[in-house]
């Protein structure tokens, strides 16, 4: 690593409100997006980003903890900081495909691990009550979940589907368990047809917090409706993604090209059953 390095960094701006840890985490990630830092490389240390960006070191080793939980940085005691470059796949392929899986893997789980933050049964929104049929009450159920790339979080989706899915519940339990691939083998349903709709939007507040970003940072949303076998609408659902995190791309053709979270590391993502199509499901 050149001693220079720091200076390269994005500054920081303690005006804008947002924490200074979190500043000094998305300035020291663009480093290591950009190659600034790659594999193995030493990062600067703890004294030299406090003096760079004039910050506490509190702040700094905040954002170096947070750095390495999400698994971009592994800290040596007495050595510093060091890069680690994911091999998790970094693309999600929207297929031209009956399902928005594309492929799963052989097993039925998914490449995408999950942390489920609500699944239950509770009120739908009007607009999806009313497309369910044999839904009475208006009652649904909902799954809430934050999806990581490895250790990276980049989507929160929210899944809304009929109330008789309900019992789904406990096939979700499973870090990589794929919703999609559970509803086909507990109720006999596939995914024969998806309607997508793709904008971008400024994070709110919550949406900021989970998705470890600043407020009002641009993101992309990605709402689904899914139909089964008999056209009949199962499941509506709205994903939104970190793309510096995770692409969004769109595939014309029938199969999905492989991808990686680097050109050279193509080949790391043949764990996974080709073609990759990485779903929010």
């Amino acid at each position: 690593m050149r001693n220079d390095t720091v200076t390269q960094l994005p500054p920081i701006d303690p005006r804008t409100g947002s924490p200074i840890w979190l500043q000094v985490l998305r300035s020291i990630e663009y480093g290591i997006s950009t190659r600034l830092y790659t594999q193995g490389d030493q990062l600067p240390s703890e004294h030299e980003l406090c003096a760079y960006f004039d910050v506490s070191r509190s702040s700094v080793r905040e954002a170096l903890a947070r750095l390495e939980k999400s698994g971009l940085i592994s800290r040596r005691q007495g050595k510093g900081a060091f890069v680690q470059t994911p091999t998790s796949p970094s693309s999600w392929t929207l297929p031209n495909a009956p399902s928005l899986l594309g492929q799963y893997q052989e097993d039925g789980r998914s490449a995408l691990t999950s942390q489920i933050l609500r699944a239950g049964v509770e009120m739908l929104p009007p607009w999806a009550a009313a497309a369910f049929t044999n839904n009475p009450g208006g009652q649904g159920f909902v799954v809430e979940r934050l999806r990581a790339v490895g250790k990276l979080t980049a989507v929160h989706v929210v899944n809304y589907l009929p109330k008789r899915f309900s019992g789904l519940a406990p096939s979700l339990r499973e870090p990589r368990a794929s919703l999609y691939a559970a509803l086909e083998r507990v109720s006999g349903v596939t995914i024969t047809r998806m309607h997508r709709t793709i904008e971008a939007v400024s994070a709110d507040r919550r949406l900021a917090q989970l998705l470890e970003i600043e407020e009002g940072n641009p993101i992309v949303v990605v709402e689904a409706v899914a139909y089964d076998q008999n056209n009949e609408p199962v499941d509506f659902s709205r994903a939104s993604v970190r793309t510096d995190r995770l692409r969004v791309t769109v595939d014309s053709g029938h199969n999905s090209p492989p991808s990686g979270l680097y050109p050279e590391l193509a080949a790391a993502d043949e764990q996974f059953a080709a073609p990759l199509s990485y779903e929010h499901d």
